[in-house]
């Protein structure tokens, strides 16, 4: 399949952007990303794939005047209610794929029909975390939590513990060995791309009862959600996996299996881009 990818300009990808590309390439798929111009006519796609940006209509009209599928990836709220150019926009969306839960009821608020919105949060590279003895083993007599946000709040709220911290200035390349490193990740606050990491990686994950976070896990069966606004709340969370290795391997190996379940894999993205032009 002949997949255009819309990029306006020379902007920066997105993550999503240049990991579906790859996975794309990775399916077997014919792939051309850019601005929708002469080169992308002479490409000739079957499907046309784009980021929502507010007014921005070049993605849609060009599927429109090739009559060829349009597939949307929105990351960001819609306009409400929508103007003129974004009317367009989801008029021409054969399928739309929204980040989260609350962003596919904003796209349905805005007239677009439910069925024709999936919800992928991120994905997940499973061969980036094979378990032993493919991947790395823990020693048993040592438990490290990862804190998945800043040094500060690390060294404050959790003194006693031995914690190997991952913030945002640490490479995506050495995400993979650092979390081998870890035997419980520690979330402050919420962040997709991490949690599905550490999904993958089967780790038991203790995290905040938010939105973004419920997308993902539920509490008991996948990970320990804690409420934000309660003191202390993390750490008891993370006392009860000390006490209770069986808990940890349980809640690691039910995370790994929702990503199966659902696909949360960049590979998955593209079968589900993929499958609107079928």
């Amino acid at each position: 399949m002949r997949v255009f990818i819309s990029q306006p300009g020379r902007s920066h990808a997105r993550e999503a952007i240049s990991e579906l590309t790859a996975a794309l390439l990775q399916e077997g798929h014919d792939v051309h990303a850019g601005p929708a111009d002469r080169a992308a006519r002479r490409f000739g796609p079957d499907i046309v794939v784009a980021r929502y940006e507010p007014g921005r209509l070049a993605s849609a009209w060009f599927a429109r005047r090739r009559n060829v599928p349009c597939c949307m990836l929105v990351d960001t709220e819609p306009r409400r209610p929508p103007p003129f150019f974004d009317r367009m926009i989801w008029r021409t969306a054969h399928r739309v794929i929204a980040a989260s839960a609350a962003l596919k009821d904003a796209v349905a608020a805005v007239g677009v029909d439910a069925s024709r919105i999936d919800i992928f949060p991120g994905g997940a590279h499973l061969e980036h975390f094979l378990p032993p003895p493919f991947g790395p083993a823990r020693p048993a007599d040592a438990i490290v939590f990862g804190w998945f946000g800043d040094s500060t709040s690390a060294s404050t709220a959790a003194q006693d513990l031995a914690l190997t911290v991952i913030d945002d200035a640490l490479p995506r390349v050495r995400v993979p060995d650092v979390i081998a490193g870890i035997d419980i990740a520690l979330f402050p606050q919420a962040s997709a791309s991490r949690l599905l990491d550490c999904m993958a990686a089967r780790r038991a994950i203790v995290a905040p009862a938010t939105l973004e976070v419920r997308d993902l896990l539920e509490h008991e069966h996948t990970a320990l959600l804690f409420d934000p606004a309660e003191g202390g709340a993390l750490l008891r969370a993370a006392a009860r996996l000390i006490a209770d290795p069986a808990l940890r391997t349980r809640l690691g190996e039910a995370a790994h299996a929702e990503i199966i379940r659902r696909d949360l894999t960049w590979r998955g993205l593209a079968r589900r881009v993929t499958d609107v032009a079928l």
